[in-house]
């Protein structure tokens, strides 16, 4: 479980165009200083387009450059757009890497990330497809809160209580769109003998777009936790990486607290029955299969065995693995966003990200390609069809549920 989100006091400081906290600045110069810029080759957006500006590197220099003087914040506006806040860079930044520990450093390039595109926002400024952006947050915010998104429809003859100490937490994404999954699940768990909850209207929780929302993104956090904790919750199980990232990291930072709860991911908590001998997978599910690490997971929850150990679980596959290190270099090219901004915002580079993926698993031999993350499966999903790649798209939990011999 990931928690003690390390708070950067210039979170809560306001900017202005032309001028940004020297706090800000000092983190800046840190980055603006390293010749090494080993945060270059690992971003996904860098190797498309080849321009530092895009880079973390080119994002800390752009804002050190309004710190010092030399250009407007609204003029940058579009150069803060290109980050997919994958955590790539955050793990290969030398500050973090060799200092983290000892000093207590850490790059936090996708908290600065959000609060430059929210201070944008906040001025009156806009950046690239801004408008739609904002626009898509508020309609699905407004169509929670009408009640006119069918949040707890999936499991209406499932007969979950509305309550208990194990809550399996869902959100408006997967509510609507992979409800597939969470009926296997659901399935799993019960094949397991786990008793478990869930909460019929959640918020939304919208991972680091809670911040474009202003006050309305902490009134839905601390609303999710009310409901948490008058459903008696003490292990919360999310299906969803971005929404674990959003309790474990985001949460946090807004509430300026950890949660009240342990937090565990689907394939953690699914992983441990299976040691534990509560699932027995037996039927034998032939596939030549590689898995793909949600960022969410990889680079920003340090979740890459559990998924993998529920692969290697499963009799007759075949798991042509790559290492969790190297996929620091990959991305599916949703990014970060629950609503997709960075494919709101650069379409046609998400696209060739994630083409990049697809291509590179049929190069090792994969027949398939196993995630865990349901937005990776959407942009992986469409790609597919974009480009044409004769590649199967699973999740991790459908392989299972095969072999479990309830699908």
């Amino acid at each position: 479980m990931v928690t003690a989100y390390t708070y950067k006091p210039w979170l809560d400081m306001p900017w202005s165009d032309d001028r940004i906290p020297e706090e800000v600045a000092v983190d800046c110069y840190a980055t603006f200083a390293c010749r090494h810029k080993f945060c270059r080759e690992v971003c996904p957006v860098y190797q498309e387009t080849g321009n530092e500006s895009h880079s973390s590197y080119g994002f800390h220099v752009a804002l050190l450059s309004v710190a010092r003087g030399f250009e407007k914040l609204h003029n940058l506006g579009d150069t803060f757009t290109y980050c997919l806040q994958c955590g790539a860079c955050q793990l290969r930044c030398p500050t973090t890497l060799f200092t983290g520990d000892f000093y207590k450093i850490t790059n936090e390039h996708n908290v600065l990330v959000t609060k430059a595109r929210s201070e944008i926002l906040r001025l009156g400024f806009k950046f690239r497809n801004s408008d739609k952006l904002v626009e898509s947050l508020k309609k699905v915010a407004s169509d929670v809160d009408a009640g006119k998104l069918p949040l707890s429809e999936w499991a209406k003859d499932l007969m979950l209580p509305k309550s208990g100490e194990d809550i399996l937490f869902v959100d408006y994404y997967m509510a609507t769109q992979y409800t597939n999954i969470l009926r296997l699940i659901t399935k799993i768990l019960k094949q397991a003998g786990v008793n478990f909850g869930i909460i019929e209207n959640p918020k939304p929780v919208f991972t680091y777009e809670l911040d474009y929302l202003g006050d309305k993104g902490v009134e839905y956090a601390k609303m999710n936790i009310k409901l948490l904790k008058e459903a008696g919750a003490k292990r919360i199980i999310t299906p969803d990486p971005h929404v674990y990232v959003a309790l474990t990291k985001e949460y946090p930072r807004l509430l300026h607290e950890d949660l009240p709860f342990e937090v565990v991911f689907i394939t953690d908590f699914i992983a441990s029955l299976i040691k534990d001998g509560k699932l027995t997978p037996k039927n034998p599910v032939e596939r030549k299969v590689t898995y793909h690490d949600s960022c969410m997971l990889n680079k920003l929850s340090a979740i890459w065995e559990s998924p993998r150990e529920i692969l290697k679980s499963i009799p007759g596959l075949e798991l042509i693995d790559e290492d969790h290190v190297l996929q620091w270099y990959y991305c599916c090219g949703n990014g970060a966003s629950e609503i997709g901004t960075f494919k709101l915002i650069h379409e046609d580079l998400a696209y060739r990200i994630g083409s990049k993926r697809l291509k590179r698993a049929l190069e090792i031999g994969a027949k398939t390609i196993a995630v865990s993350c349901p937005h990776c499966n959407e942009q992986f999903s469409d790609v597919k069809i974009k480009a044409k790649i004769d590649i199967e798209i699973t999740d991790v939990v459908e392989l299972l549920a095969t072999s479990l011999g309830i699908r």
